[in-house]
């Protein structure tokens, strides 16, 4: 069948599991008309092309037939497993690279998946806008319902409150079996070397002093 904009259309729609009549719906048009674009009766506009990219997360040359890549990610996607020596510097590429890695691995059919996974996620991203909004690096009015009265909110009780609400949303759907034998990704061995050097470098500065085998 040609990949052409009505089975494009008509594909990603199951895809996300949405009936006609739900699609036409959050697209802004009568079910009907949903029905005609899908079945090449009718040529939409360019208004209507763009937001159905936008709602599908896909570009508009996805959408007509002009490249497999549903967006800019999935090219990156495709390459995270090929490992360089570029991996071994811990750039802001190394992250975005070993982020993907994760969320491959923790996308398995048995592992953490779906809604839990973006969660995850967005938690860990909540926190990072909260403590760099508190330092100045961000507007503070980022911080959502954290910014009250000029303040943010970020003592150690509330951001020990989020780890425990993330591992508790997450912990029915933990897989108990991981593959301990599968190697680690060159990307994901420079980002927690970096983040375990820098995290115990800064407790040996501002703690007693440990037994040197504490940080081997």
């Amino acid at each position: 069948m040609e990949r052409n904009f009505p089975v494009i259309l008509c594909e990603l729609r199951k895809e996300k599991g949405l009936s006609q009549k739900d699609a036409a719906a959050k697209l802004g048009i009568s079910q009907a008309l949903l029905s005609h674009y899908e079945k090449g009766i009718r040529e939409c506009g360019q208004s209507f092309l763009i937001k159905v990219a936008d709602f599908y997360d896909v570009t508009c040359d996805y959408l007509l037939g002009r490249t497999p890549e549903k967006n800019d990610l999935t090219a990156v996607a495709a390459t995270i497993f090929e490992s360089s020596d570029d991996d071994k510097k811990p750039t802001s590429q190394t992250l975005v690279k070993a982020s993907l890695l994760v969320t491959h691995a923790m996308r398995q059919p048995e592992k953490l998946h779906g809604i839990q996974l973006e969660m995850l996620f967005a938690i860990a991203l909540y926190k990072i806008i909260l403590l760099q909004a508190n330092a100045g690096n961000l507007p503070k009015n980022w911080a959502g319902r954290a910014y009250v009265d000029g303040k943010i909110c970020c003592n150690s009780t509330y951001l020990g409150g989020i780890e425990l609400v993330a591992y508790n949303a997450i912990k029915p759907h933990l897989n108990p079996h991981p593959d301990e034998d599968a190697p680690v990704p060159e990307a994901i061995k420079t980002l927690v070397s970096f983040a375990e050097n820098y995290i115990l470098k800064n407790l040996a500065d501002s703690m007693p002093p440990m037994p040197p085998e504490f940080f081997r």
